[in-house]
């Protein structure tokens, strides 16, 4: 199945390194950029690899609010390094990870999740695996389940 949605241009997202400046994601998605390598390692997620550091790697942070269930799918194909993608459930900033929400790349798969999220406040975790960190894509399609 083929995701589309309307245009709108690319969102830079040059810091979301905490709570108070997570960028929005808008209801309908979009495509997000950003770089963590200048950043704080702040947040933990359960798909890391053992043996990491506090936290991990260097991370950012986006908010996602849902006024009814939605299929969200998140696709960090064309990402510079081995990424890691974890969804968290508000309200409260970041947020508890949610099962199954957690991914890393591995070899040449990127990143991918496709969840259907209830109503809500989420915050999506743009890391890296085992420390990694540098340039990031994000594709965000939030589609009726």
């Amino acid at each position: 199945t083929a995701f589309e949605r309307p245009y709108s241009a690319t969102k830079i997202v040059p810091f979301s390194d905490a709570c108070a400046d997570a960028i929005s994601i808008p209801s309908g998605g979009g495509f997000f950029q950003g770089n963590t390598s200048n950043l704080s390692a702040d947040f933990s997620a359960g798909c890391d690899a053992d043996g990491q550091p506090p936290n991990g790697a260097k991370d950012q942070l986006l908010k996602l609010v849902l006024t009814e269930t939605r299929r969200v799918v998140l696709d960090m194909s064309g990402s510079g390094y081995a990424t890691m993608l974890s969804v968290r459930k508000g309200p409260n900033c970041p947020g508890v990870e949610l099962p199954l929400a957690c991914t890393a790349a591995v070899s040449s798969v990127p990143s991918f999740l496709d969840l259907e999220l209830e109503a809500g406040s989420y915050f999506v975790q743009v890391d890296g695996l085992a420390g990694a960190t540098g340039p990031w894509s994000l594709d965000v399609f939030v589609v009726a389940p």
